[in-house]
């Protein structure tokens, strides 16, 4: 198939760019090291030749046990009349003084041998129970049925918990039960040990970092100040720690009227007005029990009110959500620019060792990270950073090499994925001047499923084997592609997408599978919002909103109307800020764009935001990684969620070969997804067609077979 000729508008640019990236690496040596290691290795001023070769008063000199007998002495053997005797040293001292020193030495040490006499009991049971094991110090047995009861003492605030679960489920009280992922959790908060923590999308993660911040006590050593730290990504997740915070302290006791202020404050970055107003909290009530903030916020309040400001000098508890979707994706800490979130940790842990008192515990430090990540993380986090006490620490999931293929499932075996091509037939109207007016229809393709193969030698070679099969090379040709485009290309690639969607919704079986329920449209960070909005209004025909956390957070738990003017069926939502957020209730999501999808392992972020109405998915559906799923017509009833990646077709009716390649390694990555065809017209794609990408991807091998 072919277009017309657009004259100087290119909306598909041809030229690729690969560019090899250099890895840097931070000094292995904190400065703090180096400075001390300089101080150490330094002569001390008055150590110099010079004072060695003074003169002695004559009084010592005469009777030093060190000065070198004449006979003995090289330069007087060699008939140097300038020699001198080597100089008084410690020894000399030492004999001189030797009772003195005794004195001394017996002065200092016997307050220290008197304390150990009378508190060796307490120091022998010390050493007892600091020998255990992680396992052996946490106090509940996930193993066996975990209660409410056996992780939150507080009466109140478990009542507070358990009718807040109860009202979002529509269950009782007694029917909320914990996921595997927060039995595992909450076992080992119980021993106060810290963790890098892994679970699937739905797994109550967010929701147990909370419930412990809330429920931690304050150790009576600690001084006052701030009890529990939250760092998370985006101002959109704190927001959503606000509101299940004001939610759950809502469900308390009527009888008890609770001072949200005092129990938590909440900081981002927003309007002069919404930032003069989280600073006016914390001056009014300065040590509330949790701070929920993202990393730059704090930062900023940091620099410019200091540490007396926000007193975050006393911490039990520092825990971060998504913590390794603040890195580097492939750096992740071995960078010479360290990122907001490092160096926020590294300052708030360097303030808790030289603030606390010697026998205070140092803080339990949680950091939640994606499925993806691997040992590498637990490796660098040992050789670059000092946030964690490794004696009392202990990981949840399973963190193998970065070449392993996973044992469980990224993204759950009931949600599947449709990959939608959409081709533009460009006509041009009329020539006005030196504007030209050009209108376009678009017709819809699915993309050919991928043949995943059935064993994992299939499997590593498409992920990491092939010449330019991996994520780093992707991402390079990505950036390079984004930037050669002009901006009104880029517009008008966003009208094609938006067309695209628009058609898709016409479809007989979209029509039935989305019917009156919300949908979600995640756009690439690139592009605003608003242009998004008003563009997909025009396409779709269909009442688009920018997706609002206060406003919107519970919106996909009810159906849309046709009747309210103001009542939208989509919401849209940049590709960054949907980390993190909880959709009770989403079941579709359209994707504008391979762009949109950051990296291989955002795709499980993405399509994990499919939740149930409790904001959960079934642990059921994470089933094993090489566990096959048909993904025929008759079968599309047991599909619980569904999304729907929508790409721009090449003037050749072709996609990018390096986007093609780069959706299947995702699908791969996050376990064999789920395809399943949208428009029921498949892509024309020849064996020519299929030569080219297979000699695009693999490069010379592939014309040695």
């Amino acid at each position: 198939m072919n277009i017309q000729s657009m004259g100087s508008l290119v909306l598909w640019p041809r030229s690729l760019i690969y560019i090899r990236s250099s890895r840097f690496y931070s000094s292995k040596v904190s400065s703090d090291e180096k400075l001390l290691n300089s101080i150490l290795n330094e002569q001390p001023e008055n150590d110099t030749t010079e004072t060695y070769n003074q003169q002695p008063p004559s009084t010592y000199r005469k009777n030093s046990l060190l000065s070198v007998p004449q006979k003995n002495n090289a330069f007087a053997d060699s008939g140097d009349k300038t020699s001198k005797p080597l100089p008084i040293g410690p020894k000399y001292w030492k004999n001189k003084f030797r009772k003195s020193y005794r004195k001394v030495e017996k002065g200092l040490m016997s307050p220290l041998d008197e304390y150990v006499s009378n508190n060796i009991e307490v120091i022998e049971s010390y050493n007892k129970k600091y020998k255990q094991s992680v396992e052996e110090r946490i106090k509940v047995d996930f193993k066996k049925e975990l209660h409410w009861n056996d992780v939150i003492p507080n009466h109140s605030l478990r009542k507070a918990i358990l009718r807040y679960l109860a009202s979002q489920n529509n269950a009782s009280t007694n029917d909320n039960r914990f996921t595997s992922f927060q039995k595992r959790f909450f076992a080992l908060m119980s021993c106060f040990a810290s963790t890098v923590a892994k679970g699937p999308s739905g797994s109550g993660k967010s929701f147990a970092l909370l419930i412990h911040a809330l429920s931690i006590r304050r150790s009576h050593t600690r001084g006052k100040g701030i009890n529990s730290l939250i760092v998370v990504k985006s101002n959109s997740l704190v927001r959503q720690y606000e509101q299940l915070t004001n939610d759950i302290l809502a469900k308390m006791d009527s009888k008890q009227k609770v001072n949200v202020k005092l129990v938590s404050q909440f900081l981002y970055r927003g309007t002069p007005l919404e930032e003069m107003k989280q600073d006016d909290d914390l001056t009014d009530y300065q040590t509330p029990h949790i701070l929920v903030t993202t990393p730059q916020r704090l930062l900023d309040v940091l620099s410019s009110r200091g540490m007396d400001f926000v007193k975050i000098n006393s911490l039990s508890y520092i825990g971060v959500d998504d913590f390794t979707s603040m890195l580097d994706e492939n750096q992740l800490l071995e960078t010479q620019k360290k990122s907001p979130v490092v160096n926020l940790l590294d300052y708030v842990l360097k303030l808790q060792d030289y603030r606390r008192q010697h026998n205070d515990p140092h803080p339990q430090v949680v950091l939640m990270v994606e499925e993806s990540a691997t040992e590498s993380l637990i490796l660098q986090l040992k050789e670059y950073t000092k946030w964690i006490d490794w004696r009392k620490f202990a990981l949840i999931g399973k963190f193998g090499e970065e070449e392993d293929i996973p044992y469980y499932k990224y993204i759950a075996n009931k949600s599947a994925v449709s990959t939608v091509l959409v081709y533009p037939r460009f006509s041009q109207d009329g020539v006005k001047g030196n504007s030209t007016s050009r209108r376009f229809k678009v017709n819809l393709y699915d993309m050919k499923p991928f043949d995943y193969g059935s064993t994992s030698s299939t499997w590593l070679n498409k992920l990491y084997r092939e010449s330019f099969g991996n994520s780093l090379v992707y991402k390079k040709h990505r950036n390079s592609k984004w930037s050669s485009i002009p901006n009104v290309v880029k517009k008008g690639e966003l009208e094609i997408l938006c067309s695209g969607l628009g058609k898709l919704l016409k479809k007989k079986n979209i029509i039935q599978w989305i019917g009156k329920n919300r949908a979600l449209v995640v756009h690439p960070d690139e592009v605003n919002s608003k242009q998004v909005v008003d563009i997909l209004s025009s396409k779709t025909r269909r009442k688009v909103k920018v997706f609002d956390i206060y406003k919107d957070a519970k919106i996909f738990r009810t159906r849309f109307s046709d009747e309210d003017e103001d009542d939208s069926q989509l919401f849209a939502i940049n590709a960054s800020s949907l980390t993190g957020l909880n959709f009770p209730g989403l079941s579709t999501i359209f994707v504008l764009g391979i762009d949109s999808i950051k990296s291989e392992s955002h795709l499980s972020t993405i399509m994990g935001r499919a939740r149930t109405s409790d904001g959960l998915v079934p642990e059921k559906e994470y089933t094993i990684f090489s566990e096959r799923t048909n993904s025929s017509v008759d079968e599309k009833e047991d599909i619980r969620a569904r999304t729907f990646i929508i790409t721009a077709m090449l003037p050749d009716s072709t996609i990018d070969p390096y986007d093609r390649n780069f959706l299947e390694r995702a699908y791969l990555v996050n376990g064999l997804v789920n395809q399943v065809d949208a428009i029921g017209v498949q892509e024309n794609w020849t064996d020519k067609e299929k030569k080219d990408y297979k000699l695009a991807i693999e490069g010379n091998s592939a014309n040695k077979e």
